[in-house]
Formats: C-alpha cells, sequence, structure tokens
C-alpha cells in the first residue's frame, strides 16, 4: 500500500535545526584503483559487519519520530563498533577537517529522509565535528526538495547543497578512467576529509537495487554516458531518458575510487520505508522501520536486497538481481555473501520516546 507523505510533518524546521548546530575487473580499466580483500581490510575495519536496527515505534503512518530514529542509530553505532560509539567512526579526526554525507534525493518521496540526516549530524556534532564542517549533499540541488532539505551555504551552520551549485562542480586534477571514458568525482567528496554514504531502501527497475553501491553513480559527472549502455531500438523509456540498461561493473567499479574507498567511514541505509517494485521513484510501498548501519558496502547492500526480496516473495514477484553487488565482492570491495555477519538489533520503544 502506497503512504502518503505531509508537508507538515517535520516538527523541527530546517532551518532551525542548522541554527542550532551553528550553535553547538576484467574488461575493466581501473587504472590506479585499488583491488581485493587485503586493501579492503585495511579500509573496513568491520569487513562483512552490517547491523540491522528495527522500531516499530520509528513511524507512525508516513510520519518519523526523530527521537527514535537517533537512538536507534546510537544503538546502530554501539553494535558496529563494539560499543565505542561515534568516537570510533572517525578515530582519528581533527578539528577542521570536513564531513560530507551523500544523501539520495532521485525520488522526492523516497529520498533520504531529513530524520535520518539529523540523527547522522547529532551524532558527528557530539564527537567534536563543527557543524559548518559538514556537508549534506547530492548530484543537482534541483532534486533536493524533500521535506526538511532547505539549501544552504552558509559560512555557518551544516551546508546543504547540490554539487552543480559549484563554480566548478568535478574534480578534474585526477579523472578516472573507465575503459577509456574519462570520470571525474564531485569536487564535494574530493575536497572532503571523511565520507558517509546515506542511501534509501529501494529497488531499482533496471539495476536491481540501488543501495550504498549505486548511490556513488551521482558522485561522477555525465553518469547517464558512463554508467549505461546506449538505448536500446525501440525501447521508449530508454529513448526518452537517453540512455539504455546500467552497466553493473560500472556500478561497482566507481566505488574502488581511492576517495570514495579510503574516505568512507560509514554507511546509514535509511530503511524506514521501502519500495519493492518499480523503483526508485515513487512513494513508499511498505514499512520497515529499520537502519542499515555498517561501513562494508556488499554487506549492506545485500540486506537490502533481502529486505526487498521478502517483500517481492509476499507480493508474488521475482527476486530481483543486482549483478553489480556481485562485482563488487569481485573486486574486493566488500565481504563475500557467505563471510557477512549480520547484527540485529531489535528496540522496544519507551514511553519517553513515543511522547517525545
Amino acid at each position: 500500500m502506497s503512504i502518503s507523505f505531509s508537508e507538515n510533518r517535520r516538527m523541527m524546521t530546517r532551518r532551525q535545526f542548522v541554527k542550532t548546530t551553528a550553535a553547538g575487473s576484467a574488461g575493466l580499466a581501473l587504472l590506479g584503483w585499488p583491488s581485493g580483500r587485503t586493501e579492503a581490510l585495511q579500509k573496513y575495519p568491520h569487513w562483512g559487519k552490517v547491523v540491522v536496527v528495527q522500531d516499530e515505534a520509528a513511524t507512525e503512518g508516513p510520519n518519523i519520530r526523530q527521537n527514535v530514529v537517533r537512538s536507534m542509530l546510537e544503538e546502530a553505532i554501539h553494535a558496529l563498533t563494539d560499543g565505542g560509539g561515534w568516537q570510533c567512526v572517525i578515530p582519528s579526526y581533527r578539528s577542521g577537517e570536513t564531513v560530507a554525507i551523500k544523501v539520495n534525493s532521485v525520488a522526492r518521496l523516497m529520498s533520504t529522509h531529513w530524520e535520518v540526516i539529523e540523527s547522522i549530524v547529532g551524532g558527528l556534532v557530539a564527537v567534536g565535528v563543527r557543524p559548518d564542517n559538514i556537508i549534506i549533499w547530492d548530484t543537482s540541488a534541483f532534486t533536493m526538495t524533500a521535506p526538511g532539505y532547505v539549501l544552504t551555504n552558509e559560512p555557518r551552520g551544516v551546508r546543504v547543497m547540490g554539487g552543480d551549485q559549484l563554480k566548478d562542480p568535478y574534480d578534474r586534477t585526477r579523472p578516472l578512467d573507465l575503459e577509456g571514458n574519462k570520470a571525474c568525482l564531485s569536487r564535494i567528496l574530493t575536497d572532503a576529509t571523511y565520507l558517509i554514504n546515506a542511501p534509501v531502501l529501494k529497488d531499482h527497475w533496471e539495476a536491481g537495487i540501488t543501495f550504498a553501491l549505486k548511490n556513488h553513480v551521482g558522485s561522477v559527472d555525465n553518469p547517464r554516458k558512463l554508467f549505461h549502455h546506449p538505448p536500446e531500438e525501440g525501447n521508449m523509456l530508454h529513448t526518452m531518458l537517453g540512455r539504455g540498461r546500467p552497466k553493473h561493473a560500472f556500478i561497482a567499479a566507481i566505488n574502488s575510487a581511492p576517495d570514495i574507498q579510503k574516505k568512507t567511514r560509514l554507511i546509514v541505509g535509511d530503511a524506514l520505508f521501502g519500495i519493492y517494485q518499480g523503483g526508485p521513484a515513487g512513494s513508499p510501498q511498505f514499512t520497515y522501520n529499520g537502519l542499515i548501519v555498517g561501513n562494508d558496502p556488499v554487506a549492506t547492500d545485500h540486506q537490502a536486497r533481502l529486505i526487498i526480496d521478502e517483500q517481492r516473495a509476499k507480493h508474488g514477484t521475482a527476486p530481483i538481481k543486482a549483478l553489480h553487488i556481485e562485482e563488487a565482492i569481485r573486486l574486493g570491495l566488500g565481504a563475500p555473501i557467505n563471510e557477512i555477519q549480520v547484527v540485529p538489533v531489535h528496540r522496544k520503544k519507551t514511553k519517553q520516546e513515543t511522547d517525545g
């Protein structure tokens, strides 16, 4: 059943929040890109580990309880870091370093929910990251219109912006090579010290799912050309979109880029609601009341795939194929599926949270 969202569901406006926080490889030419499990282990201290936290009190109809989501994320971080907490997410953080949070804002009603972003920002600020050193971004300012998002590039407070708002949006000083095609990453990403990936639980009508791995297609210039085959003759949708089927190998490969692989410290998958068929656009089709948290993109994406497939099975729909996940395993970007360790956290709602 589709869920309609209200524009007025936010208890705290975006400007109020900013003001408050301001105060307080076959066939691939991957030139110079790291691959292999050894390097991934050096990058991902929690190789193969993914925390799935659920709380039925997180939502009530289309409304989201911010305090519950914040508690869910705190417990997930605690479980992921074996009790270390946010301090272990960026243990080497130094004053002045920046954190870029990559959201997914393609579908207005299924963008990364602002309540999840507030929770991430709250955790970062609590361990000493200044709000003005946090950037929340996606490819285009035009798409960042979901409830709670207010674009701002003010010198104080959390910045919320599209990469296309920069005078020179893409860093062309160190281009990547995809089979002879030059790919340049967003300057927001390359200028940041650390990266947090905040995707949304959605299937994708051609790629299978769009989650942590595919979210970075939006971090690169000219994705229509780089990450898609030419439009298929006679396919009206391809003609309208100006591109063909996804290149699964390239979706995986972009995550091997050093600026992505070495800077990513956390993946916080927004699984409060989900789309199981016909995504990524559209309204939510089911409520999961969850977050999928880790820093291994294969582990997080495989769990997202399992959750979506469970919903598809309930509706008599075949399982999805997301070949870029298997390709990411082959490139050493995450643990093989049989090595993934899932840590489930089922929270019990408290009176304080539900009353808040």
